[in-house]
C-alpha cells in the first residue's frame, strides 16, 4: 500500500511539474547553426541572382532621372534696391517653395506639356498612341501626373522637378517642355501682377486728367466771360485771409487725395484684387497670437527632430508629430491672414474716418472761402474764383505727377530680371547614368531578400514541425522529465562501431559515457519511486529501446548490482540475437504460458547480465501479460535481482505494453529524435501516468547533436579525455 501511494504521488508531482511547460519554442541559435551552410549558399546564389537581375534590368528596364531646379529669390522693395532682401522666415520660405513646386506640375501646365509637338514624338508617348498613331492625351496626362514629382529641398531656398523614363532623350525633351511651360506661366503671371498693381493708379490718373481738363476749360471760360487779363490783384486783409484759407484748403485736398488713394489700396487688398504687402505680413507676424503660434511651432519642430533621430521616417510617432507641425503651420497662416484682414479693416476704418473729417474740413473751408469771396466780390470779382480754379489745377497737376512717379517705380521694379521670386537655378540636363538599376542596391538587395525568404521558410518549417528533435522539445511536452540523452553512433568521435553493446565493447567511447550519465539519473529516479522492475518502451518502432536496455544493464552490472534483462517484445524480440543467443530458446513466454521456472530459461552474459529472452514462438501470447502470471513472475524477479529491465514493444503498435506498464513498478519512454510527434509523446506519457506503475521519465535517443552544434564540444572533450587516460 505504501509503495502504491509513493507511485501515485510521484506521478502527480511529475504531472504538476510538466504542466507548467509547453509551447513550440524555436531556438534561433540552433536553427542558425543547422542551416548556416544553406544560408551561405543562398547568399552566394542571391548575389549571383542579384547580378543577373541587375544585368537584365539594365538591359531591358533601365530608368533615367532628370532634374530641373529652381531657387527662391529675395524680395525687391523698390527699383533703387541693389539686390533683393530675404525677409521671410523659414516657414514662409518652405510654404512658398511648396506652393511653387505644386504650381510647376499643376494639371493645366502638364496638359500643355503632353500636347507639345516635341513631347508627342518621344518614345514614352508611344504607349498612349492608337493604331492610327493618335495620342490619347487624357491617358498620357493621368500617367504623367502620377510619375512626375516636385518638392522643396528642406532647409534651402530650392525646389526641384523630377521625372524618370527609360530613354534619356525622353527625360530631356519632356522636362525641357515642363521647364519652358512653367517659365512662360511665371512670365504671364508677372505681367498680370504688374497690370493688377498699376491699374488702380492709372484709373486715378485718368480721373485726375479729366478733372484737369474740366478746370482748364472752366478757367478759360471765366477769363473770356470776365475779360480778366491777370490774377495779380490785392484785396487787402480779406484777400490775405482768403489766400490763407485757399492754401489750407489745398492742403486738406491734398490729404484727401492721399487718403483716397490709401482707401482704394486698402479696399483692393481686402477684396483680394491686390496682395498684402510684406509690411502688412510682418505687422501681422508681430502680433502676440502669431508669436505664440511660432513658439509652439518651434517647440514641435524640436520634438520632431528628436523623434526623427530616435525613430524611422515611417514610424507612427514621426508621422503624428509631423501632422501636428503641419496643423500648427496651417493654423499660424490662418491667424496671420485673419490678423492682416483685421489690421487692414482697422486701417481702412481709420482712413475712412480721417477722410470724412477732411471732407468736413473741406466743406467748412469752402464755406469760409465762399463767405470771403462774397465780401470781395465787388473788389475782386472773379479773381477769387479764378485763383481757386488755378490752385485746384496746380494740385491736380502735382497729384498726377506723384501717381505717375509711383507707376514708373512699379514698372521699373517689374522690369528688373531679379524682381521675380523664382529663378531657374539648374536647367534640365540629359542623364548619362541610369537611376535604376543600381548595382550597389540591387545585388545585395536581391541577396538579402533571398536569404530572408529562405530563412523565413526555414523558420516557419521549424515552427510548424511538431516532432521531438531536441531536449528543448522534450521539456516542452507536458509531463515529460528528461532522464538522459543518447547521441547517435555517427556523432561519436571515437572508434565505436556497435551501438547495442557499446558500454561493454567500447567503454571509453562518448556513447558509453552518455549511458553512464543516464544510469546515474535513472538510479536516482528509480530509488525515488522505490521501483525494481522498469519497463522500457517506445512510441513508434525502431526507437532504439533494446540498445538502451542492454547498455543500461551493462552499466548497472559494472556498478556491482544484480541486473536482469527481460525481453517482453513478443512481436519483434531482439535481445537474444543481439547477445548471440538462440531466439527460439525458452524464455518469458514459456514462463507465462507453461509455468517454466526462471532458472530453466535464464542466461547470463560475460559482463554479468542475466537475460530472459522472449521464449519460443508458440508461447509468445500477448494476453498473458494481463494476468496473474506476469505479476507472479515480477515478484519472483524482485527477490532475485536488484534491478529488472523490461524491453517492451512500442506503445502505438502493441497494446500489451500498457499491461506490462501496469504490472511493473515503473516505466520509461524511449523517444527517437525526429521520429515522433510531441502530441503523441504527450498522450503516451499521460497513458503511462494512468497505470499503477510510476512513470520515471523520457530518454531522448539519437538526436542530431552535431547538426546544430549542441554537445559537440562535450563529445569532443569526452573523447579527448578518454584518449589521454588510455595513453597514460
Amino acid at each position: 500500500m505504501s509503495v502504491q501511494t509513493t507511485r501515485s504521488s510521484t506521478s502527480a508531482s511529475a504531472n504538476t511539474g510538466a504542466s507548467s511547460r509547453g509551447g513550440n519554442a524555436v531556438d534561433p541559435i540552433r536553427l542558425l547553426r543547422q542551416n548556416l551552410t544553406l544560408l551561405i549558399v543562398t547568399g552566394v546564389v542571391g548575389l549571383g541572382l542579384g547580378g543577373l537581375c541587375f544585368v537584365v534590368a539594365g538591359a531591358f528596364f533601365p530608368s533615367f532621372q532628370g532634374v530641373v531646379r529652381y531657387k527662391l529669390l529675395g524680395e525687391i522693395g523698390s527699383a533703387d534696391d541693389a539686390i533683393g532682401k530675404e525677409t521671410r522666415n523659414e516657414d514662409t520660405v518652405a510654404r512658398l517653395a511648396q506652393t511653387e513646386a505644386y504650381s510647376s506640375i499643376a494639371e493645366p501646365l502638364l496638359e500643355i506639356v503632353v500636347r507639345d509637338r516635341e513631347v508627342q514624338n518621344i518614345d514614352w508617348m508611344n504607349q498612349f498612341k492608337d493604331d492610327a498613331g493618335l495620342v490619347n492625351h487624357a491617358e498620357a496626362l493621368r500617367e504623367l501626373l502620377e510619375e512626375i514629382s516636385a518638392s522643396h529641398l528642406k532647409r534651402t531656398q530650392f525646389f526641384e522637378i523630377k521625372w524618370n523614363a527609360g530613354n534619356p532623350n525622353d527625360v530631356m525633351a519632356l522636362l525641357n517642355s515642363v521647364q519652358q511651360t512653367y517659365d512662360q506661366f511665371r512670365k504671364t503671371e508677372r505681367e498680370n501682377r504688374l497690370r493688377r498693381a498699376i491699374d488702380p493708379y492709372e484709373v486715378s490718373v485718368q480721373q485726375i486728367e479729366s478733372d484737369i481738363a474740366d478746370l482748364e476749360n472752366q478757367i478759360e471760360g471765366d477769363i473770356e466771360s470776365s475779360e480778366i487779363l491777370t490774377l495779380a490783384n490785392d484785396g487787402g486783409s480779406v484777400q490775405d485771409d482768403l489766400v490763407s484759407r485757399e492754401l489750407e484748403r489745398n492742403l486738406v485736398l491734398t490729404q484727401i487725395e492721399q487718403y483716397s488713394g490709401s482707401q482704394k489700396q486698402l479696399t483692393a487688398k481686402l477684396s483680394g484684387f491686390r496682395d498684402a504687402s510684406q509690411d502688412d505680413i510682418r505687422d501681422a507676424e508681430m502680433d502676440p497670437v502669431v508669436m505664440n503660434s511660432l513658439q509652439e511651432i518651434q517647440a514641435i519642430r524640436g520634438i520632431l527632430g528628436e523623434h526623427r533621430q530616435r525613430f524611422s521616417p515611417d514610424h507612427p510617432q514621426v508621422r503624428t508629430t509631423q501632422g501636428m507641425l503641419d496643423a500648427r503651420l496651417r493654423e499660424k497662416d490662418r491667424k496671420v491672414e485673419e490678423i492682416i484682414n483685421r489690421n487692414l479693416t482697422s486701417s481702412l476704418s481709420g482712413v475712412t474716418n480721417a477722410l470724412a473729417q477732411l471732407l468736413n474740413t473741406e466743406k467748412m473751408l469752402d464755406s469760409e472761402i465762399i463767405t470771403m469771396r462774397t465780401a470781395l466780390v465787388e473788389s475782386n470779382g472773379h479773381l477769387s474764383d479764378l485763383a481757386k480754379l488755378e490752385s485746384r489745377l496746380e494740385r491736380k497737376e502735382e497729384r498726377k505727377q506723384d501717381i505717375q512717379r509711383q507707376i514708373d517705380d512699379i514698372r521699373a521694379v517689374f522690369l528688373r530680371t531679379d524682381s521675380d521670386i523664382v529663378m531657374l537655378a539648374v536647367p534640365v540636363q540629359r542623364p548619362t547614368e541610369p537611376s535604376f538599376p543600381l548595382w550597389y542596391t540591387m545585388i545585395p538587395g536581391v541577396a538579402f531578400l533571398l536569404i530572408l525568404s529562405v530563412g523565413g521558410v526555414v523558420f516557419v518549417r521549424e515552427l510548424l514541425d511538431q516532432r521531438v528533435r531536441t531536449t528543448t522539445d522534450v521539456l516542452a511536452v507536458p509531463g515529460a522529465k528528461l532522464l538522459g540523452v543518447i547521441p547517435d553512433l555517427k556523432d561519436d568521435p571515437t572508434d565505436a562501431t556497435r551501438g547495442e553493446t557499446v558500454v561493454r565493447d567500447h567503454p571509453n567511447s562518448v556513447l558509453a559515457e552518455s549511458y553512464r550519465q543516464f544510469a546515474a539519473t535513472f538510479r536516482r529516479a528509480r530509488l525515488d519511486a522505490n521501483a525494481k522492475s522498469v519497463l522500457f518502451s517506445a512510441g513508434m518502432p525502431d526507437a532504439g529501446t533494446t540498445s538502451v536496455v542492454l547498455n543500461l544493464a551493462s552499466t548497472i552490472a559494472a556498478a556491482g548490482r544484480s541486473v536482469a534483462v527481460v525481453d517482453a517484445n513478443f512481436r519483434r524480440p531482439k535481445i537474444a540475437p543481439m547477445l548471440g543467443l538462440d531466439p527460439n530458446d525458452p524464455g518469458l513466454g514459456d514462463i507465462l504460458c507453461e509455468g517454466k521456472s526462471i532458472d530453466s530459461v535464464i542466461s547470463k552474459t560475460s559482463d554479468g547480465i542475466s537475460v530472459i529472452s522472449a521464449g519460443t514462438s508458440t508461447n509468445r501470447v500477448f494476453e498473458r501479460f494481463d494476468g496473474e502470471a506476469m505479476i507472479e513472475f515480477l515478484a519472483s524477479m524482485h527477490e532475485r535481482f536488484d534491478v529488472i529491465l523490461i524491453d517492451g514493444p512500442p506503445l502505438v503498435v502493441a497494446s500489451e505494453s500498457m499491461s506490462i506498464a501496469n504490472a511493473a513498478d515503473a516505466s520509461i519512454l524511449v523517444i527517437r529524435a525526429y521520429s515522433e510527434q510531441r502530441g503523441l509523446v504527450a498522450r503516451l506519457i499521460r497513458q503511462l501516468n494512468e497505470q499503477s506503475g510510476s512513470f520515471l521519465g523520457v530518454v531522448l535517443n539519437r538526436p542530431r547533436n552535431t547538426a546544430g552544434g549542441y554537445f559537440r564540444r562535450n563529445y569532443e572533450a569526452m573523447a579527448a579525455y578518454s584518449d589521454d587516460v588510455e595513453s597514460k
